[in-house]
């Protein structure tokens, strides 16, 4: 009878070394694809969000006031900050519109809203003469 042969000791620690390559790589990669998908919900529920924003705007029967406001919004079931900023134009009957909107649920500051802002929109409002 012959004599079994199996791994060696090298062996053994090779195919652990190739093994534990291979699923940090595809743990790296599930990482990065669930990072994707939450950035681009964010993206896909602000989009919706901010567009509601201006559509609500567009509704309004009187123009809203020229400057700036932040506000806390719930959609979707999380908590979003809003800043909304009003400011003429050179056509009189013309508003421009910028919202600029975040995630977070501490207290909202103009200028920390723009730096975390995932969405920005611009848009623009009749007016009546």
């Amino acid at each position: 009878m012959g004599r079994a042969r199996g791994f060696t000791l090298l062996e053994v620690l090779v195919a652990l070394a190739i093994f534990a390559l291979v699923a940090a790589s595809l743990l790296t990669a599930s990482a990065r694809s669930l990072n994707n998908a939450a950035r681009l919900e964010d993206k896909t529920l602000t989009g919706w969000l901010a567009d509601n924003q201006l559509s609500l705007l567009q509704l309004q029967e009187a123009a809203p006031a020229v400057g700036r406001e932040v506000r806390s919004l719930e959609y979707a079931g999380r908590r979003w900050w809003l800043l909304q900023e009003i400011s003429s134009t050179s056509d009189p009957g013309l508003l421009r519109v910028t919202l600029w909107l975040a995630p977070g649920a501490g207290p909202g500051r103009a200028a920390e809203i723009e730096t975390a802002a995932v969405q920005r929109l611009v848009g623009f409002l009749g007016v009546a003469r």
